[in-house]
């Protein structure tokens, strides 16, 4: 009994090692980050090393989307993708991307037999994001040195958005003086040197948009001269 349990040990720890020995087939995502924004359409591009009998496309929801196999495609009709899906032998596209497409999509790869591997799968993030438009820049049109000057660059749509300030086209650093919150800049107190040509940037990972204005700051005495005939 003994022997025979001895036996089927050595069966099994070599059944496992021949198990971990095999390869599993090698996936690639080319990008390993995919990124879009709204309405354009998504692309999940995979790079296999070897000759392929399925691969079987899953959300993060645990939804199929949809499989590949040698004989051709097959579409789940998943009520978020219905009609927006299509599979090839490396791609999975979808069209019309919308916020909620965003999270991880998951390929299993079934190699051909012939092959030497196993299967294998592998997830891939999506990132989506609605384009900045709208942008507008915003400058006093009495700026005065030694008070506080405030600029604001605002935008009428996009996600995930930041601003990025510049002068005379050099980014500014916000420093005692100058202090930076978003879409706002704030100089306190200005100088004659704060006048010149600014800047916002609006973007976020799939686009950008720009806005310039030029800031006139007066002397206070030259100024009050002017008002005072």
């Amino acid at each position: 009994m003994k022997h025979w349990f001895s036996i089927s040990l050595s069966l099994a720890v070599l059944l496992s090692a021949k198990v971990l020995a095999q390869n599993l087939v090698p996936i690639t995502f080319n990008p390993a980050l995919v990124q879009v924004q709204t309405g354009s359409d998504i692309l999940f591009t995979v790079e296999i090393g070897s000759a392929v009998f399925s691969m079987t496309w899953t959300y993060q929801t645990g939804d199929t989307l949809g499989l590949w196999t040698q004989n051709g495609p097959s579409d789940n009709n998943v009520p978020q993708f219905q009609g927006r899906i299509t599979i090839s032998a490396t791609q999975l596209r979808i069209r019309a991307a919308q916020l909620n497409d965003a999270g991880f999509y998951t390929v299993e790869v079934v190699p051909s037999s012939s092959t030497g591997f196993v299967k294998n799968s592998k997830s891939v993030e999506l990132k989506v994001f609605d384009p900045v438009v709208g942008i507008s820049l915003s400058v006093p049109s009495v700026a005065v040195e030694e008070n506080n000057v405030s600029l604001s660059c605002t935008w009428t749509g996009g996600t995930e958005v930041t601003a990025q300030w510049k002068k005379d086209g050099t980014t500014i650093t916000p420093n005692s003086r100058i202090t930076i919150s978003g879409g706002s800049l704030v100089i306190n107190p200005a100088s004659r040197d704060d006048a010149g040509e600014y800047t916002c940037t609006a973007s976020n990972n799939v686009s950008a948009q720009t806005s310039t204005k030029s800031l006139t700051v007066y002397c206070e005495f030259t100024l009050t001269k002017t008002r005072g005939g």
